[in-house]
């Protein structure tokens, strides 16, 4: 019988985790290389002189990288060391391989095993023509919503996602769901934390219109979100925005809250 929300929350104590999470500092290993992201130098540019696209995908992806690693740091001071320890590397398509096994696709995703955020170049590029006008926005709040995860990985958190998982297998999706919202969320603080997006509202409404149209709702056929992971369009900017108002990690405990 599949468990509401207040009983997945009962559970998982998710507040106190969370602190407790916090107050522990987290799981993720440190390393002597750790205190800086790193990421594929960018290709070369074409001989016309002009940048291809996959050298402005690079340079928003290296953008947003350094971005979230800066901020971060500044609001997890105690874990500084950690924030820095992740990676990013592009790939045509993301292969089991590349996660242990895990994951296949397009990405991008953050694979929690190896710190490592992967990008598939293609659909990536995919994406930023979609998204139009929001392109650099777009892709912008895909490498925080991923550098989110790895926010979620120094304190604990895929851990106790699979605790979560293992003891109520019916509600994975609802588990996993409300997971994913958390990293809009955290997504959301960043933003509102970031020297150069905070004071930008026009980069933070590409944004939203962004996360409004990557819900499970706007991309499965016929709009049906009931297998989707990641929240209907209305759901992601809702816990998106969240993060903006609050800039508090607490806030975004998605665990505890009674609806999503």
């Amino acid at each position: 019988m599949p468990a509401t929300p207040s009983a997945i929350t009962r559970r998982l104590s998710a507040a106190a985790l969370f602190a407790a999470a916090v107050a522990l500092g987290g799981g993720a290993s440190q390393g002597a290389d750790a205190d800086v992201g790193r990421i594929e130098v960018p290709a070369v540019a074409s001989e016309s002189g002009l940048p291809p696209r996959e050298m402005r995908l690079r340079a928003i992806v290296a953008r947003a990288l350094d971005d979230a690693i800066a901020t971060w740091k500044r609001l997890v001071a105690k874990d500084a060391l950690e924030v820095g320890n992740v990676n990013v590397r592009f790939v045509d398509h993301l292969a089991p391989s590349n996660c242990f096994g895990l994951y296949t696709g397009d990405g991008p995703a953050y694979c929690s095993g190896n710190a490592t955020v992967f990008i598939g170049v293609d659909a990536a590029n995919t994406l930023m023509a979609k998204f139009g006008p929001e392109g650099e926005a777009g892709i912008t709040f895909l490498i925080g919503h991923e550098i989110s995860h790895h926010i979620q990985n120094i304190f604990g958190r895929f851990q106790l996602l699979q605790m979560a998982v293992r003891s109520q297998p019916w509600s994975r999706a609802e588990i996993q769901r409300r997971f994913e919202l958390e990293a809009d969320c955290l997504a959301g603080v960043w933003i509102e934390a970031s020297d150069a997006w905070a004071k930008s509202g026009r980069f933070r409404a590409e944004m939203r219109a962004v996360v409004g149209s990557i819900g499970d709702d706007s991309l499965a056929p016929g709009g049906d979100a009931s297998r989707g992971v990641h929240g209907s369009s209305a759901q992601r900017v809702r816990w998106f925005e969240r993060g903006i108002a609050s800039g508090k990690l607490q806030a975004c405990d998605t665990f505890a809250a009674a609806d999503l």
